[in-house]
């Protein structure tokens, strides 16, 4: 059996050639559980849990950073937390779920989006939904 190695990078190579460093290539590539993209702001990326789960592991990581909730809402189809950070910056974590055990989270830190934030936070997530 072919290694897919070699077809696999020409297909990536030919979708950056065409979509250049655009977010579309940048998305396609991108679209595994556990990968993280950092776009227009917001930091997507997917939890390998249900959607209540998810929830759970966002209350507990916003505890553990010290986040202070200003609202949660949310049902079985999209939850959203809106709090603010020790620095006092908006901090926005939007769930929904995208198949039976997997969840698509957006996070936003600031107006304009800070990376550097929004992956502290991804990652205190990610880290109680293992736990």
């Amino acid at each position: 059996m072919k290694s897919l190695k070699a077809p696999l990078a020409a297909l990536c190579l030919a979708l950056t050639g065409l979509f250049g460093l655009s977010g579309c290539a940048v998305l396609v590539i991108g679209a595994a559980v556990g990968t993280a993209v950092y776009l227009e702001g917001d930091l997507e990326s997917q939890l390998a849990t249900d959607i209540y789960g998810a929830v759970n592991a966002t209350n507990l990581a916003a505890a553990d950073l010290n986040l202070t909730p200003v609202s949660r809402t949310g049902d079985a189809n999209e939850a959203l937390l809106i709090a603010t950070d020790p620095e006092g910056r908006k901090v926005s974590v939007k769930l929904k779920p995208s198949g039976a055990r997997v969840t698509q989270v957006s996070i936003r830190v600031g107006s304009g989006g800070n990376e550097g934030a929004s992956r502290r936070i991804l990652s205190a997530i990610e880290k109680r939904v293992r736990n």
